[in-house]
């Protein structure tokens, strides 16, 4: 009982010191929610989710890049094999004519021959190339939609990403090849028409010929080498997504080392930060 009745006072004196800490802690409260306006936003801090954003921004954006760039690539395919395929076909029908006659008027009439079955052997080559190959682009998609299933990580990103820079590059070398090709058929189409006229013997409907395929050598040349300058859709893509994407977060490592002094001696502490 005594034990019981000692405590009292103690409590009594707790509560008592307690009180105005807690009256002083209303207090500033009050003083702080008196500043703060009526109907002003308050503002939470929310944990910094830059990471995750970026990451599913850039993975949008991507798929859109791939998709666009896949459909774009297997027009501009079909086109370019069929083109091929049709100046082939029309090339060798034109050495046909050149090489069949039981009796040609010139050496002239063969050499044109052989020149217009060169030139379209390589470009029904390269068109029936054309039609048939599987871009890369195709693929590439078909790994990309693989891979979103499972969820895209950062390492996955930055590998698609690649792949999409190889891509550019690869078209590029491409366009160059279209390009000394485009400048090959218009230098044939001059040379048609240069030697054209130089037999004699020619008859006038052999000289026609010459100067109208001459004509159309140079025209197709000069068109290929013209469109050689627009950029694949790959390039295209690769040059959007580097505009538009959000820049991901560098993960950084740095450490040091610093004297440490105690009681029972002296050394070295290391830290590091990630």
């Amino acid at each position: 009982m005594r034990s019981t009745l000692a405590s009292i006072p103690a409590l009594a004196l707790l509560a008592l010191a307690l009180s105005p800490a807690t009256v002083a802690g209303q207090d500033q409260n009050q003083d702080a929610n008196a500043d703060v306006p009526a109907g002003a936003d308050v503002i939470t801090q929310e944990p910094d989710l830059f990471d995750r954003d970026a990451l599913a921004y850039n993975a949008e954006l991507l798929d859109e890049l791939l998709t666009r760039s896949t459909e774009q690539t297997a027009r501009e395919q079909k086109f370019a094999g069929a083109a091929g395929i049709t100046g082939g076909m029309i090339m060798l029908g034109l050495s046909a004519w050149r090489l069949i006659e039981d009796e040609p008027p010139s050496q002239h009439s063969r050499g044109l021959g052989v020149m217009f079955m060169t030139l379209g052997m390589a470009n029904l080559t390269t068109g029936i190339y054309a039609v048939t190959r599987i871009p890369h682009e195709k693929r590439r998609l078909e790994r990309w939609e693989e891979a979103r299933k499972e969820g895209i990580t950062a390492v996955e990103l930055a590998h698609f990403e690649g792949e999409l820079q190889a891509a550019r590059e690869l078209r590029e070398g491409e366009r160059l090849l279209v390009r000394w090709g485009g400048l090959t058929n218009a230098l044939a189409g001059v040379l048609v028409i240069a030697f054209t006229p130089i037999p004699n013997s020619g008859a006038r409907a052999d000289r026609a010929a010459g100067y109208v395929s001459g004509g159309l050598f140079i025209f197709v040349g000069l068109g290929t080498f013209a469109a050689s300058f627009r950029n694949t859709p790959s390039e295209k893509a690769w040059s959007d997504y580097n505009s538009r994407k959000m820049p991901m977060p560098r993960h950084e490592f740095s450490w040091r080392l610093a004297p440490s002094v105690s009681r029972k001696g002296a050394g070295l502490s290391f830290g590091g930060r990630f």
